[in-house]
């Protein structure tokens, strides 16, 4: 299924809403504890970059949060993901790949190196993140190096030609 990846706008608060709730619900068993005219201010701030994912009827059917991040142990800035999800539907489409490739080029785009976040615990995100990822046995990922800049380059692409070219794990460590 082809979706339309593109940066959120606060219109897309209430939707964003409901993905936050689910996310919620299926990863900590709990309930959203933000309020979506408050995300709607964040996002025209600025506050937070958020990049969805939308099927061709403009459903938003998933989202990848971050933030500015800095190494300080490499002197390099980069993006950390807060906060990555897929409506269950949607997942095995090509969605994730599809804004985890956007993600980097958006990192890269604000002068970023690299990206990291911690996989929750779900066996198919841990696979997902092992393709491409170097994993910390704490949960915590980092994709750097020639890894990144693959993945910043693949943005945009046809699935297929991302899933043929996808970068190898070794790459995190090339410069």
């Amino acid at each position: 299924m082809p979706y339309l990846i593109r940066k959120a706008k606060p219109n897309d608060a209430p939707r964003l809403a409901e993905l936050l709730e689910a996310y919620m619900q299926e990863t900590y068993r709990g309930t959203w504890g933000g309020k979506t005219d408050l995300l709607e201010q964040h996002l025209i701030d600025n506050e937070v970059e958020i990049i969805v994912a939308e099927t061709p009827e403009r459903e938003v059917i998933g989202f990848v949060a971050w933030v500015d991040s800095y190494d300080l142990h490499w002197c390099l800035k980069g993006g950390d993901v807060i906060d990555f999800f897929i409506h269950p539907p949607h997942r095995g489409h090509g969605a994730a790949i599809l804004l985890i490739t956007r993600l980097a080029a958006d990192i890269q785009e604000h002068g970023g190196a690299y990206l990291k976040g911690g996989a929750v615990d779900n066996p198919v995100v841990r696979q997902f993140y092992r393709k491409i990822a170097m994993c910390l046995p704490d949960g915590e990922s980092y994709v750097s190096g020639r890894a990144f800049r693959r993945l910043a380059e693949l943005s945009g692409e046809r699935l297929r030609e991302i899933i043929k070219k996808m970068p190898e794990v070794a790459w995190n460590n090339e410069p």
